[in-house]
């Protein structure tokens, strides 16, 4: 009883720590996906303020260098005059679109003023008056030079006529703002300060020139519609719902001046409550050589946070915390009836014991015969080797003799054969009785190898040589079917290297007669280049091309497997019994090499043997053997 209830208490406490850590990582991961929700709709208004920021102010720098274009018109052409100016302005989009007014301002002191007057005079046929503001709340400083419009264009009719002559210098802060850009040279803009002519909510464009024709100075200036541009250049729904307060300073900080622009699709709304405040990011804008200080800011609902995953994330903590407090409360229930399957099991085990250990003594035994029936097929499978190797010895010395009578029959050495049909039977002996050589020949070789009596040479030998006697070998072969053979040589390719030449030359054979055998018209190539393994090693490849009739591509995996044909149809027309690329492969394999094929039907197959290439000098000749 005492050890029930100390199980009991465990699982109590257990489900109790499974709560209380299931509680806190259900509120970590909730307040973690909060913060996540709160950062992404962060980073989706700091990212759409910063695009706000970016398209103002590209319109701003376009328009600072239509003002540079403007005057380099302006200085090339000797015959500029007011109409010039309206026309260029006029059909420019990058000077009049949201343009109240552009115009060139000339700076204009007491001693130049007759001959500025004269000039001006000149370009309007003598319709041309200096004006000065009626009203100035804060004039420009005594002594201080006027900045009169030479040239002035707007849309406006009635305000490029007022405009015509002004001098927009007479005013405290512009004229500051025009002497500052002259100094530097520095092209800029600032917020228009309030005027008398109510031109409030503009941007003042200013790019300094000095023309050297008239010894004078100037701006190229152009107000701009601050809320109308913004609205032409943030057509995007994405950027629509952000407003904007901006501040500009000039004179060292003397004058400045600020704008704010809200949007009209979020304006109607009610001002949020203190736990959703308005998102608001204050950034630096460089227009020219001036800072602007821009704040985009939206109402809360135009990047509102997303908290739908968060409640998935709670929900889905709280199910698992469940999930896992019912798990462990199953299992305590579990734990009794476990205990007595363990007894109950445990009985049965031992019985299982006891009856395994019979077994085992079983298996010892039949192990013991499975060893001496395994000693026996070793036994069985060497005899076979030597038997063959024996047996192939003993039908090749009968066959040589049939194979010399049935020459000497076939080329009437020993005298004319009456019957010419005798003479076609000694050439079917002999044939048949040489594709029997062959295949006895290859058994022998399989043999051996299979018996571990075929050793591979290491010794000196010329790869060109090794070629060209394979090539002389098969080349009446190739000329009987009408079939091109021809040898390749890279030209990096080392004559003298190290290898067994007869297994190279056999290699090559097999592979050069088996393209031949199932090529029915075209070529045979036979080509020798180095090329690297994949670990680096040097090697060289014996390559063998045809134009035969292909081999299919689920025949080309078994293809070097013993006793296997593509089609047994024409291994019976051209003979063999399948052996001749599978000791290719065992050569191969023992040299460490690679062999391997490429094949389309009906276009050609290549047959590549990769092996490792050892170049041997010129006074080496090594006869030891790997």
């Amino acid at each position: 009883m005492a050890r029930e209830s100390d199980i009991d208490f465990r699982q109590i406490a257990l489900l109790v720590a499974v709560t209380a850590i299931g509680a806190i990582l259900t509120w970590s991961a909730t307040r973690e996906s909060v913060r996540s929700a709160e950062e992404e709709a962060r980073a989706r208004f700091e990212s759409t303020a910063a695009l706000y920021i970016n398209r103002i102010k590209s319109e701003l720098d376009h328009g600072l260098d239509a003002s540079q274009d403007l005057f380099r018109y302006y200085e090339a052409y000797e015959g500029f005059d007011a109409a010039t100016f309206e026309r260029m302005v006029s059909t420019s989009s990058g000077l009049n679109r949201n343009r109240k007014l552009v115009g060139v301002v000339i700076a204009m002191s007491d001693s130049n003023r007759d001959d500025f007057l004269e000039y001006a005079r000149s370009k309007y046929d003598g319709n041309y008056e200096f004006k000065e503001p009626r009203k100035l709340d804060n004039p420009a400083p005594q002594g201080a030079r006027a900045f009169p419009f030479l040239y002035a264009w707007s849309s406006d009719l009635k305000r490029q006529g007022r405009w015509k002559g002004m001098d927009l210098g007479a005013h405290a802060s512009l004229n500051a703002f025009f002497e500052e850009t002259l100094r530097t040279g520095k092209p800029g803009g600032i917020l228009l300060p309030t005027l008398e002519t109510k031109e409030e909510g503009c941007v003042l464009l200013a790019f300094p020139f000095r023309r050297s024709r008239e010894n004078a100075s100037g701006l190229v200036i152009q107000l701009i519609d601050l809320p109308q541009m913004v609205r032409f250049a943030l057509e995007s729904d994405r950027l629509a719902g952000l407003n904007a307060s901006f501040s500009t300073e000039w004179a060292g900080g003397l004058y400045d001046q600020n704008l704010k622009i809200v949007d009209w699709k979020l304006s109607d709304e009610a001002p949020p409550p203190a736990a959703q405040r308005p998102w608001a990011s204050t950034q630096e804008m460089e227009v020219g050589a001036y800072t602007w200080h821009v704040t985009p800011w939206s109402h809360y609902l135009g990047f509102k946070i997303e908290y739908g995953s968060t409640v998935i994330t709670a929900g889905v903590s709280l199910v698992l915390t469940g999930l896992v407090i019912f798990i462990v409360w199953s299992q305590s229930q579990r734990a009794k009836r476990v205990v007595d399957i363990v007894n109950r099991r445990t009985r049965a085990l031992k019985e299982a014991h006891e009856e395994l250990e019979q077994h085992y003594k079983l298996l010892q035994n039949l192990n013991k015969d499975v060893e001496e029936s395994r000693r026996s097929a070793e036994t069985a499978n060497r005899a076979k080797s030597e038997f063959l190797a024996t047996m192939s010895h003993e039908l090749r010395t009968p066959l040589n003799a049939i194979l010399g009578f049935s020459q000497l029959l076939q080329e009437q050495a020993l005298g004319a054969i009456g019957d010419k049909r005798y003479v076609d039977y000694a050439r079917d002996i002999n044939a048949s009785g040489t594709h029997l050589l062959s295949i006895i020949n290859d058994i022998l070789d399989l043999a051996k190898l299979e018996a571990g009596k075929i050793r591979i040479e290491h010794k000196v030998l010329s790869s060109r040589q090794l070629v060209e006697r394979a090539v002389s070998l098969l080349s009446q072969q190739a000329t009987a079917k009408g079939i091109k053979l021809e040898a390749e040589f890279a030209a990096n390719m080392p004559d003298r290297i190290f290898g067994d030449e007869l297994r190279l030359r056999q290699i090559l054979i097999n592979l050069g007669s088996n393209s031949i055998k199932f090529t029915n018209q075209g070529s045979v190539v036979i080509r020798l280049h180095p090329k690297a393994f994949p670990t680096g090693q040097p090697g060289w490849v014996l390559e063998v091309q045809d134009t035969g009739i292909g081999i299919p591509e689920e025949k080309q995996t078994t293809l070097f497997d013993r006793f296997t044909q593509v089609d047994t149809a024409l291994s019976r027309r051209h003979g063999g019994v399948g052996l001749g690329l599978a000791i290719c492969r065992e050569l191969v394999d023992r040299m460490d090499g690679k062999i391997s094929v490429r094949s389309t039907p009906n276009v050609g197959t290549t047959m590549r043997a990769h092996l490792p290439l050892e170049e041997a000098e010129v006074d080496d000749d090594d006869d030891g053997m790997i």
